[in-house]
């Protein structure tokens, strides 16, 4: 949620806001928001003038006791009769204010959707990052990735990556007869690659002083609005059934940690010296995938249950920004530890992820059998937005009035998403995969042998 006071003030530099995420202006209708906005204050102010007439009815009643029991209940009823009005009134003035994005970043580029992302650098193993020259919108440096995977011993036409996934360990076809399309079992050594991702980094984010959370997957209604998840992205959550729960609270399957995590601090007041307070979570999420119908059916690239681990942060306005900096620092150094070629993009307006993204930047690995880049990380800066919707608030340890923290968040590693960009990047040509050095410790194996059993293959 954007500050109301600065909407009153510069108007025109929300309508730009508006039009450069490309949120629809008939949800987002600021014309109509100042025309409701200036009718609630004038209710308001309307029942604060009642409450002041009825301490005046004390002294006329000791003159006119009469006149003074008719006056109150005109006004009890004028003032049944405006909070009625206000309510109305503020309820269409909430729906217009829960759809205003907040405001972007400068250097936020202009564009409407992915052709209009722009690499800010793109880095192969062995040598490095590609010149600036190499650069641009879109999938621009695609023609500078190999065709081959680096890992592998020579060229061969590589494989896909659902056409590697069934040979290693993930089962999707019995997973739907269990739960239905878009969900998969992992096991064996494939199940061990991704534990060996999460200890992975687990251990880097401990050693830079982050502190782990195991948070609730079933939340409230508030907590999802808190982090504008609702009512924007409401399609695609799954809602639960909760009759037969404590006072039959609606409640919602998370789709990352990240409201969990944030709600954490939920209408709490923070010390200044308390920040940054810097997080991570691994996940189980869900997804409805509402919209994505047909999109990426094989394989596991798209699921409707999938595991991640998250890294938030709570801080202060003079530090989300070199937090979101330093939360790609960290994208990075996964991807050139497991030694994946990989691009960091930043977002356009039009493809920056929910309403309350200021800047966003994904971590994508380049897939050689697929031909394509695929994205595996988020890093988003959403300011005070989420903090106003959540009532997250600091106190200036030089004293003053209260302050909206600033909030920051990224999907560290999708698991799910890396274990098939390492299959295709290690593959080899007899359908083997090599494990990434820094994962064979806990793996136990340089390699992944191909399954011969047709029934282990899935879909």
């Amino acid at each position: 949620m954007i500050d109301v006071k600065q909407i009153r003030q510069n108007p025109d530099q929300l309508r730009q806001a508006i039009a450069r995420r490309g949120v629809d202006p008939e949800l987002a209708n600021v014309d109509r928001f100042l025309e409701l906005d200036a009718k609630r204050r004038e209710l308001q102010q309307e029942i604060d003038g009642l409450n002041a007439g009825k301490k005046e009815l004390a002294q006329l009643g000791r003159t006119d006791p009469d006149a003074a029991r008719e006056k109150g209940q005109q006004l009890r009823e004028k003032g049944r009769e405006l909070e009625t009005a206000l309510g109305q009134v503020g309820e269409q003035w909430q729906q217009i204010l829960d759809w205003f994005p907040n405001y972007p970043h400068d250097e936020m580029p202009e564009g409407a959707g992915e052709p209009d992302n722009v690499e800010e650098g793109v880095w192969l193993p062995g040598s490095g990052y590609l010149p600036a020259d190499q650069l641009g919108k879109g999938e621009h440096s695609a023609a500078s990735m190999p065709a081959h995977p680096l890992h592998a011993d020579g060229e061969f036409a590589p494989k896909e990556h659902h056409e590697l996934t069934p040979l290693h360990g993930v089962d999707t076809l019995q997973a739907s007869q269990v739960s239905g399309s878009r969900f998969t079992y992992l096991k064996g050594d494939v199940a061990l690659l991704q534990y060996g991702l999460q200890q992975m980094l687990t251990n880097e984010l401990i050693r830079r002083g982050y502190e782990m959370m195991v948070p609730p997957l079933l939340v409230r209604e508030r907590t999802l609005y808190g982090t504008s998840h609702f009512p924007e992205g409401r399609d695609q959550v799954y809602a639960i059934e909760t009759e037969n729960v404590e006072d039959s609270t609606q409640l919602f399957l998370v789709g990352s940690s990240e409201p969990s995590n944030f709600s954490y601090f939920m209408d709490r007041t923070l010390q200044e010296v308390e920040l940054p307070v810097k997080i991570f979570a691994f996940t189980t999420c869900f997804r409805s995938e509402a919209g994505s119908w047909g999109k990426d059916v094989r394989g596991i690239k798209r699921l409707h249950q999938f595991d991640k681990m998250e890294m938030n942060a709570v801080c202060a306005p003079d530090q989300s920004e070199d937090i979101y900096q330093e939360f790609g620092q960290i994208n990075e150094w996964l991807l050139q530890e497991l030694q994946l070629p990989y691009r960091m993009v930043d977002k356009c307006g039009g493809d920056a992820g929910y309403l309350a993204s200021h800047r966003q930047r994904d971590g994508e690995v380049w897939m050689p059998g697929t031909g394509a880049y695929m994205e595996v990380m988020t890093d988003t800066n959403t300011t005070d937005y989420q903090a106003r919707r959540m009532n997250i608030r600091y106190r200036p340890k030089g004293g003053g009035s209260l302050q909206f923290c600033h909030t920051v968040n990224d999907t560290g590693c999708a698991m799910g998403r890396m274990i098939i960009a390492i299959m295709e990047n290690y593959q080899q040509a007899d359908g083997s995969i090599r494990i990434p050095d820094a994962l064979r410790s806990v793996v136990g194996k340089d390699q992944l042998t191909p399954s011969a059993d047709p029934g282990s293959k899935g879909k």
